[in-house]
């Protein structure tokens, strides 16, 4: 009997085997699960990428934000302390980039005129740019972070009112001596005895014992310069309210008009402690515990030295718990040398055989004894003044004129 055998077109079916078909079909599904869980991969990865950018991006950006607010309080404080001049002769003026741990910072400061400012500032405003001694200006900061860019622009206002202007004395005064009172009138929270002594000028003016003089330093209290106690004032020991005579420019208790509380105050703690922060080391001008003027260093303090001196002055801090400090020698004005803060934390006196001069504020908590000639251009604060030797204040009135004082009191808006 003949045997079958398949033919060459015959396939062998093995029993369970998968056929043809059913096997591509197996293979493009695997090979669809397969590209659907990377294609789902890749779009978890894309979401997680993208999320991860965005929070990048915003991280730089904050980062770049504080680092312009951290520029725009570095030029608030150099605008304070007398680093940086809003004086519109100095300006515009610019600094950085400063690195702030990673960040950076570039600031400009450009001049503003009253009349940029007017429309935003009412009349009545205390910061008005009319206010006598207001210094506006336009403060740009530009803060980076990577490639981030931030920008705050804001509008610093800067005065000289965080030191006392002419001659103040938080107590009272003794008068003794010739005392000069050019462009100011002296403002005393107590007794002044010796008012014979004290003769009032225009500022550049010669000295008058006939006002009318105006008050340059507080005119918006006193049209006219003079003598104002929140005591009594004494000529020649007798009140001098008692009988006819008296200047009209003076008060005191009898006129009822005393001086304000807060304009005869003395510095606070926080501007007592910044001038320590700011102060430069006085060990080469000290002679003992007297402080020899002459000495001073007469540039200006970093960072913002420069040949012209006129974007800065110095600040020096004596302790005088140890006794009363003496203050000697002269300093020469502006520009030769820089303005001088010199701040004495108890009494002192003036003493040598010429005594001392300079330019820029002086500042005596406790009581200023004058046992030689001073001359202070600028201001002068004393806790209680002792007048035994000539005293001349001169305050010219024009805001930062080299004489005043570089410490300002600088606020500002956007």
């Amino acid at each position: 009997m003949p045997v079958l055998r398949p033919g060459p077109d015959e396939r062998r079916m093995v029993p369970g085997a998968p056929r043809g078909g059913e096997r591509g079909f197996a293979l493009l599904a695997a090979l669809l699960i397969a590209a659907i869980g990377l294609l789902a991969t890749a779009s978890l990865l894309a979401a997680a990428l993208s999320s991860a950018s965005i929070s990048a991006d915003d991280s730089a950006a904050a980062r770049a934000s504080d680092a312009a607010a951290a520029g725009v309080a570095d030029a608030l404080q150099r605008l304070r302390w007398g680093w940086l001049s809003p004086d519109a002769s100095s300006l515009p003026a610019s600094f950085g980039p400063v690195d702030l741990a990673g960040a950076s910072y570039t600031v400009t400061v450009a001049p503003l005129s009253g009349a940029d400012l007017e429309p935003r500032l009412d009349d009545s405003s205390p910061l008005a740019v009319a206010a006598a001694g207001v210094v506006a200006c336009r403060v740009d900061s530009l803060g980076a972070w990577g490639r981030a860019r931030r920008t705050v622009h804001v509008v610093a206002l800067a005065t000289p009112d965080a030191l006392p202007r002419g001659l103040v004395v938080g107590a009272g005064a003794t008068i003794r001596a010739p005392l000069a009172l050019s462009g100011c009138g002296l403002y005393a929270g107590g007794d002044v005895d010796g008012r014979e002594w004290v003769t009032l000028s225009a500022s550049g003016g010669e000295p008058t014992d006939a006002p009318p003089t105006p008050d340059l330093a507080y005119g918006g209290l006193y049209p006219l310069a003079g003598v104002h106690a929140a005591g009594h004032i004494t000529v020649d020991g007798a009140d001098e309210h008692a009988g006819a005579g008296a200047p009209a420019a003076d008060s005191d208790a009898d006129t009822g008009t005393p001086p304000p509380a807060d304009l005869v105050a003395a510095p606070g703690p926080a501007s007592l402690g910044g001038f320590k922060t700011r102060a430069s080391d006085p060990v080469a001008a000290l002679i003992g515990a007297n402080l020899d003027l002459g000495l001073l260093d007469r540039s200006a303090p970093p960072p913002l030295a420069s040949t012209s001196l006129a974007a800065g002055g110095r600040i020096y801090v004596l302790d005088a718990s140890g006794g009363p400090p003496a203050l000697t020698g002269e300093r020469p004005a502006p520009p030769a040398a820089c303005p001088l803060t010199v701040v004495v934390l108890g009494d002192c006196t003036i003493g040598g055989s010429a005594g001392a001069a300079f330019s820029g504020a002086l500042v005596v908590t406790g009581t200023l004894t004058v046992q030689a000639p001073l001359r202070v251009d600028g201001g002068l604060y004393a806790g209680g003044l002792v007048v035994a030797a000539p005293l001349t204040v001169r305050f010219s009135g024009v805001a930062l004129a080299p004489g005043s004082s570089t410490v300002r009191d600088v606020s500002w808006r956007q």
